[in-house]
C-alpha cells in the first residue's frame, strides 16, 4: 500500500537529485563526451571577441548580459573547449529538472492545505513531471546547442524565481518563522532579475506569479494586502525594454559585437515582419511544440516553415480551433476545482495552471512580437513544463485509483518507465546530430531540403577535406538563388546577399583546393558582385 512505499519515495527529494543526475549524464553522454560548436555557436561563442575580455561584463548592457557572461566565464576556465559548455549546459538541465519537481510538489502541498491525508500520490506525479521533462526529446536544443544556454539559464531563474516566491508565500500564510520567507522572497526577486537580463521570455515572470498568488492563495489570511509582493516583481519589467530600447533614446551605453547586433536586429524584426502574419503563423506553430511534446518525432533544427498571410488559411482555422479548445478545457478545470472534493480539486487546478503556464511561458515568442524565426524547438523549453507537469498529475491520479493490493509501487514504476525509456532513448538518439556537423546538416537536408542545409554541410565536408561531396552541396545551393536579391522573401535569411556571396566563396575554396584556378576566380568575383549589389540596394541605416 502507498503507506508502505519504500524509503526512496519518502526521501522523494534525495531521489530525485540522485535520479536525475544519473539519467541526465547518461542520456546526454554522447553531447559531452563528442559534443561540438556548431551552428550560431561560432557567431556567439567562438568568434565572439568580447568573451575574451571580462572587462566587458561590467557594463550590463546587453540584453542577454548573464548569458554571455556565462560564456565568458566557460572560456575563462577553459578556453574553447565544448566539453565545458557542454558540461555546464547539462548541469543546468539537471537543475531544471529538479526545480520542476519542487514547482510541482510545492504546488500540490499549497493545494491540499499541507493536508498529508489527500496527498498520497502527490510525490510520485512531482519526481515523474521532473524526470519526463528531463529526458523529453523535445529539449534536446536548448541542452545540445550550446548557444540556447539563453534558454535554459532563463528557465533555471525563471523556475528558481516561482518556486522561491511559493515557498516564501506558503511560509507566510503558515508564519514558519520571520526569516526564512523574506530570504526565499529576496531570491525570487534577484533570480526574476538575473532571468530578464538572460533571455526576453523572462518577461512573463511577474504576471505568472501574479497568477499563481491568485489562484493559489484565495483564501489568505493576508487578504488583499497579499499582493504587496508583487510589486517589486512587476518592477523588473523595466529591464527588458530598457536593455533593448535604452540605447535607442541615450539611456545607456550601447552593447558591443555581436551583442549589439542581436539588439539592433530584434528592434529591425519589430519594424519589419507584419504582427498579423505572425500570429496567425503561431497557431500553427504552437500545435508543431504540441504535437513534438505529445509524440517526438521529425525533430528539425531548423524548420522549412512559410508564413501564413490569411486567418483563413485551413491550417491556421483549424490550429486556432484546437487551441481554444485546450484554453477552453483549462477554464473548465479552474471552475470544477472549486467544486470539486478535496481530494480532486488539485488534480483540476493543476490541469488548469499547466495550460496556464504553457500559454503564458510562450507569449513572449509565439503572439503578436514578431521574430525573423518563425519557429525553433527551444522556444518549447519553458513552456513543455506546463504540459509535463499536467500530464504527470493526471496520469499518477488515475494509476493512483486503479492501482490496487501488493507492490503497488513497483506497479506505478513500470507504468512511468514505460513512458520514460522511449523518451530516453530518443533523446540519445536525438543528441547524436549535435555531435557531427555533416549528421546536422544532413539532418536538415534529409527532412527539408532547404538551401541552408545544403551549404552548411557543404562546407562541413570542405572542413572534412571531401571536396567532391563539397563541391555538390554548394552547386546544389546555388541552385536554389534567385536571380536577384530583391526576389528574396524576408524572412528566408539563406538568401541575403551576405549568405549568397558565402556561398560562392565556400565553392571558389573548393575549386582552388582542388586547383581549379579558373573556376575559383570566377566564383570569387560573383561574391563581390553579390555583394556589391546588396550594398547598392541595402535601405538607408541598415
Amino acid at each position: 500500500m502507498i503507506d508502505k512505499f519504500p524509503a526512496l519515495i519518502k526521501k522523494v527529494g534525495l531521489a530525485a537529485l540522485v535520479i536525475y543526475a544519473a539519467a541526465g549524464f547518461l542520456i546526454y553522454s554522447n553531447v559531452l563526451t563528442d559534443g561540438i560548436f556548431i551552428f550560431d555557436d561560432f557567431e556567439y561563442i567562438v568568434d565572439n571577441p568580447t568573451l575574451k575580455n571580462m572587462s566587458f561584463f561590467s557594463h550590463m548592457t546587453d540584453p542577454r548580459h548573464i548569458g554571455y557572461l556565462s560564456f565568458g566565464l566557460n572560456f575563462a576556465l577553459d578556453g574553447m573547449d565544448p566539453y565545458g559548455f557542454h558540461l555546464f549546459n547539462i548541469i543546468i538541465h539537471i537543475l531544471n529538472a529538479l526545480l520542476v519537481f519542487s514547482f510541482v510538489r510545492l504546488t500540490l502541498k499549497i493545494l491540499r492545505q499541507g493536508d498529508g491525508r489527500l496527498a498520497k500520490w502527490d510525490d510520485l506525479s512531482s519526481f515523474t513531471a521532473g524526470l519526463i521533462f528531463l529526458v523529453h526529446p523535445i529539449e534536446t536544443q536548448a541542452v545540445s546547442y550550446i548557444t540556447q544556454r539563453f534558454t535554459s539559464m532563463t528557465s533555471l531563474f525563471y523556475l528558481s524565481s516561482v518556486v522561491s516566491y511559493l515557498s516564501a508565500r506558503w511560509r507566510l500564510e503558515r508564519s514558519d518563522g520571520p526569516a526564512v520567507p523574506y530570504v526565499l522572497y529576496g531570491v525570487s526577486i534577484v533570480s526574476c532579475m538575473l532571468a530578464m537580463k538572460t533571455k526576453e521570455i523572462a518577461f512573463t515572470i511577474p504576471f505568472m506569479i501574479g497568477a499563481l498568488e491568485y489562484l493559489l492563495f484565495k483564501g489568505s489570511a493576508l487578504a488583499g494586502r497579499r499582493f504587496i509582493y508583487l510589486i517589486p516583481l512587476f518592477a523588473t519589467l523595466v529591464i527588458i525594454p530598457m536593455s533593448l530600447f535604452g540605447p535607442e533614446y541615450g539611456l545607456m551605453d550601447y552593447g558591443q559585437g555581436v551583442d549589439e547586433v542581436t539588439r539592433r536586429d530584434k528592434i529591425f524584426d519589430l519594424q519589419e515582419r507584419s504582427t498579423f502574419e505572425y500570429l496567425i503563423t503561431q497557431f500553427r506553430v504552437i500545435v508543431i511544440y504540441l504535437r513534438l511534446l505529445v509524440l517526438p518525432v521529425h525533430q528539425l533544427a531548423v524548420y522549412d516553415l512559410r508564413a501564413s498571410n490569411s486567418v483563413l488559411d485551413l491550417r491556421v482555422l483549424t490550429s486556432l480551433a484546437l487551441l481554444l479548445a485546450i484554453a477552453a478545457t483549462g477554464f473548465y478545470c479552474w471552475r470544477k476545482a472549486a467544486k470539486a472534493g478535496p481530494k480532486d480539486a488539485p488534480v483540476y487546478m493543476i490541469t488548469a495552471l499547466g495550460i496556464l503556464w504553457f500559454y503564458v511561458t510562450l507569449s513572449i515568442e509565439s503572439s503578436i512580437i514578431p521574430i525573423k524565426d518563425l519557429i525553433f524547438e527551444h522556444r518549447a523549453y519553458l513552456p513543455s513544463v506546463g504540459i509535463i507537469a499536467l500530464f504527470s498529475v493526471v496520469s499518477i491520479n488515475m494509476l493512483g485509483k486503479f492501482l490496487a493490493g501488493e507492490r503497488v509501487f513497483a506497479k506505478a514504476a513500470a507504468c512511468i518507465l514505460v513512458v520514460v525509456i522511449p523518451l530516453s532513448v530518443a533523446t540519445y538518439r536525438r543528441n547524436f546530430i549535435w555531435t557531427d556537423e555533416v549528421l546536422f546538416w544532413g539532418d536538415i537536408v534529409e527532412k527539408t531540403g532547404k538551401a541552408i542545409g545544403y551549404n552548411n554541410r557543404g562546407n562541413a565536408y570542405l572542413k572534412n577535406g571531401q571536396l567532391d561531396l563539397a563541391l555538390k552541396d554548394l552547386t546544389k545551393t546555388i541552385s536554389f538563388f534567385p536571380n536577384a536579391t530583391d526576389e528574396m522573401a524576408w524572412e528566408n535569411s539563406d538568401f541575403t546577399p551576405m549568405n549568397m556571396a558565402k556561398t560562392y566563396q565556400s565553392r571558389a575554396n573548393v575549386f582552388a583546393a582542388m586547383g581549379d584556378t579558373i573556376r575559383a576566380q570566377a566564383d570569387f568575383d560573383t561574391a563581390r558582385a553579390i555583394m556589391g549589389l546588396g550594398m547598392r540596394r541595402a535601405p538607408a541605416g541598415e
